[in-house]
């Protein structure tokens, strides 16, 4: 059977929580896709919800929305929308340990929800089912069906999967949120995906958040800033969660751990500052400067005299940026200084 005379039923379907889903092969461009329209009785404002997301969002975290189609129903066709088939892995509870492939898989998440974000949406559904990861190892953030806009997000029902819904959602009155919601999901996700027992006050409704201790139990091993930031994500104010882009670039900076390389050029001299190097003082007559690498950042540890770092009167503790300017001294006997830091990617 074809449908809009291009899209042949495969012999599979499958079904979610308000979808109905069918395999296709396109063949016109000789590729497997998904088709997916609402059950009966579902209400049809969840797939345009999701047709209008998809529609915004592009992210290599993200599954695609490739066409909008009629499928044959008991009484009338009806809409569906052709996504992106995924053939890989889905994502299951306590199914990872905490290491560096759990940080590098958490990170792809938090890239794919940071884009949603900026395309001002909310996911609204984040929990492992609703991740896969596809042959090439990229993470897919699918099911857009309880998506929203944030102009446009309030509810009058509770809705969604309880153990990653977060409290403000459990009022009974209309409820407006925002993308913290995401935020919340998402650390609860974090969890979820190191172990099958969560903290029972997670599981009260409303739900509470945890003390770090007993949050903090799965993630040993991990560092610690990296805990207290995800332990952070389930905070019962939705104002003091971290932004999605926020733990986007922490998870990064960790994993590039020992990656960076920064290049000093002093007297028409380069040297270098990395793993191997971690210290170098520079000595300008007028002002000196020790900047040390710590694996994650390059650090002042000392300064002597007038030193200034793009204009920025230097101080013991200061972060030196990447390709910024070191000036020693003021007035006429300035002496300047080039700091270049390479910029590595953590790649999906």
């Amino acid at each position: 059977m074809l449908i809009e005379n291009r899209y042949k039923i495969l012999n599979n379907s499958d079904r979610g929580g308000m979808g109905e889903v069918i395999f296709c092969e396109d063949l016109h461009l000789q590729r497997q896709v998904v088709l997916k329209y609402l059950q009966a009785g579902v209400e049809s404002r969840r797939l345009l919800d999701e047709q209008k997301a998809l529609s915004k969002v592009r992210s290599k975290h993200v599954v695609q929305l490739y066409d909008i189609v009629n499928v044959p129903g008991a009484v009338s066709p009806q809409p569906a929308i052709v996504l992106e088939f995924i053939n890989g892995e889905e994502l299951n509870a306590g199914g990872l340990s905490a290491d560096t492939n759990y940080l590098h898989l958490i990170w792809q998440i938090s890239c794919g929800l940071a884009d949603i974000h900026s395309h001002e949406i909310i996911h609204r559904d984040i929990k492992p089912g609703n991740i896969k990861i596809d042959g090439e190892g990229v993470v897919k953030i699918l099911d857009f069906g309880l998506s929203r806009n944030n102009a446009t997000a309030e509810t009058r029902s509770i809705i969604g999967t309880p153990i990653f819904m977060a409290p403000e959602l459990w009022g009974d009155q209309t409820i407006a949120f925002d993308s913290s919601i995401d935020v919340y999901a998402f650390g609860v996700t974090c969890l979820a995906l190191l172990t099958e027992e969560a903290p029972l006050s997670l599981c009260e409704r409303p739900p509470r958040q945890p003390s770090l201790t007993d949050f903090s139990a799965p993630f040993v091993g991990l560092p610690s800033e990296i805990t207290h930031t995800l332990h952070q994500c389930l905070a019962p104010d939705r104002r003091d969660r971290p932004s999605m882009q926020v733990i986007q670039n922490l998870l990064a900076k960790h994993l590039l751990k020992d990656r960076h390389r920064a290049t000093v050029v002093l007297n028409g001299t380069a040297n270098t500052l990395d793993y191997k190097n971690r210290r170098i003082s520079l000595n300008a007559t007028v002002g000196s400067l020790t900047i040390e690498y710590d694996g994650l950042a390059f650090n002042v540890t000392q300064v002597t005299g007038a030193v200034y770092i793009n204009n920025t009167s230097v101080s013991v503790g200061m972060v030196v940026p990447g390709c910024c300017v070191l000036t020693f001294g003021s007035g006429g006997s300035r002496k300047f200084v080039t700091f270049d830091v390479s910029n590595p990617e953590v790649m999906p």
